[in-house]
């Protein structure tokens, strides 16, 4: 039976950072329970396999496209690929308005609709990544927003770093290969660049529990990307402010990072 203790430095404190809250009992249960189920990664899109592409569409958009298969479609015909788009508003005395959140002087109508329609593929397919937002198709079932990579990198050094993963491992997540890599994966205590993921597999990577035959443990014991040595640079991460460090040592009652190089901010 694993154990904790059994799982990599790195790793082991990571997912006690991660579980601070839960206290050290619950994350040493989490493994033990999690030992027959490996973690599940994303379903396949629609299609055949290949490299995920944006085509230009007949209503003006770009569309995320696998082997000429339109991900954001509900269907193919003679006519195209069928499309389902929902929107949503509030309406008030003043007329119907989008919602943007918060709270209300008064309990607001809420509106719905569905609207269908058709789209043709008409021109070449390019890197999704390239085509601004406001371009890009958000309709279909498989929550295509969140599947479209970001637009280039502000700084040359990440741009740099990116073209050098879609060289060496293709454009497509490295770990589940679903869907286009959106973000540079990379080891926060060390900066060592792991792959390139979709927004999906980015966000849970480190939630997994599992020491080993598990697609995201052997990802995160052997990653993809770490014969290329990179570094991801510390400039342009996102890091944690020192309170939310100090409640999470609180709550452990330990630092799980003690002893171990790492790039954390004193404090």
């Amino acid at each position: 039976m694993p154990t904790l203790d059994e799982l990599p430095p790195y790793r082991r404190a990571k997912l006690l950072w991660r579980w601070a809250h839960q206290g050290l009992p619950f994350v040493e249960q989490l493994v033990i329970d999690a030992a027959s189920r490996p973690c599940r990664l994303p379903c396949a899109p629609p299609g055949p396999p290949g490299s995920t592409l944006a085509v230009p569409g007949s209503d003006g958009r770009h569309q995320l496209a696998r082997a000429e298969h339109l991900l954001c479609g509900d269907g193919q015909s003679a006519g195209g690929w069928a499309h389902r788009g929902y929107c949503s508003w509030v309406e008030d005395e003043n007329g119907p308005r989008e919602w943007r959140g918060g709270r209300e002087a008064a309990i607001p109508v809420w509106g719905s609709a569905v609207t269908m329609w058709t789209v043709r593929p008409v021109g070449p397919g390019i890197d999704p990544g390239l085509v601004p937002r406001r371009e890009r198709c958000t309709a279909g079932r498989y929550e295509l927003l969140h599947r479209w990579p970001p637009p280039p990198a502000r700084t040359p050094s990440v741009r740099r770093m990116r073209a050098a993963l879609v060289d060496a491992l293709g454009p497509d997540c490295h770990l589940c290969g679903h869907y286009p890599g959106a973000m540079i994966d990379h080891d926060h205590e060390t900066g060592l660049v792991r792959g390139l993921l979709c927004a999906l597999c980015n966000c849970t990577l480190e939630e997994c529990p599992h020491v080993a035959g598990c697609p995201r443990a052997d990802y995160q014991n052997t990653p993809p990307a770490a014969a290329l040595d990179l570094i991801y640079p510390l400039s342009d991460e996102w890091r944690t402010t020192a309170a939310p460090r100090r409640r999470k040592i609180e709550l452990l009652g330990f630092d799980p990072f003690e002893g171990m190089p790492t790039r954390r901010m004193p404090g």
